[in-house]
């Protein structure tokens, strides 16, 4: 099934993903690592998001090269769902951005917001997590990546689509990072006229 999976498709974890030899107690399989060593045994690809993700390739030895922006687009449920992300030549995911154009009203929004709108459902930077008073050269945090993504969702949602408002899917966490490009907070969400 990994052969045929899509590029902007995360395969969750089927069992636990610690190497064995780190494992004290409990079951000491590592499914992903089985998989792998089948695939490259039988010259089998995977472009699956985990498979691609920078982290585990620059831990694996690939080469990494300069990252830029690639755009997909593709229908769910019954919407169009546009997924940015910052990939190399060999399609090293560095990034990532989900944004559905969405023609029905979110009800939590109440009734000030209507109509068509643009929904980050997630943006992520892959790599080795850095602190914010850190950096890092060998890493993707912290560069730029989640702003180029994030503006480039707002020019899509606003030029392509001609929606009126951006919408973001927030974690408290992440409300202040959303603030400091002019988005505001109601309910769940983060909103920003376009």
């Amino acid at each position: 099934i990994k052969s045929i999976v899509p590029k902007y498709v995360r395969i969750s974890r089927v069992l636990r993903d610690i190497p064995a030899k780190f494992i004290v107690g409990g079951l000491k399989d590592s499914l992903r690592d089985v998989v792998k060593q089948r695939m490259k045994q039988q010259a089998i690809e995977c472009k699956c998001i985990r498979c691609r993700e920078y982290g585990h390739r620059a831990q694996d030895g690939w080469e990494i090269g300069e990252p830029r922006i690639v755009k997909m687009d593709y229908e769910a449920s019954g919407g169009k769902e546009v997924f940015l992300s910052f990939e190399d030549e060999n399609e090293t995911l560095f990034g990532l951005l989900r944004m559905r154009i969405q023609s029905k009203p979110i009800a939590r929004l109440g009734p000030g917001i209507s109509g068509n709108l643009a929904l980050i459902r997630e943006l992520h930077i892959y790599g080795p997590e850095v602190a914010l008073s850190q950096r890092n050269p060998t890493a993707a945090q912290h560069k730029g990546l989640g702003k180029a993504l994030l503006r480039e969702a707002e020019r899509i949602a606003g030029e392509e689509f001609q929606v009126p408002r951006m919408v973001v899917l927030s974690g408290i966490g992440a409300k202040e990072y959303y603030r400091e490009f002019g988005y505001s907070s109601q309910e769940d969400y983060m909103v920003k006229k376009l």
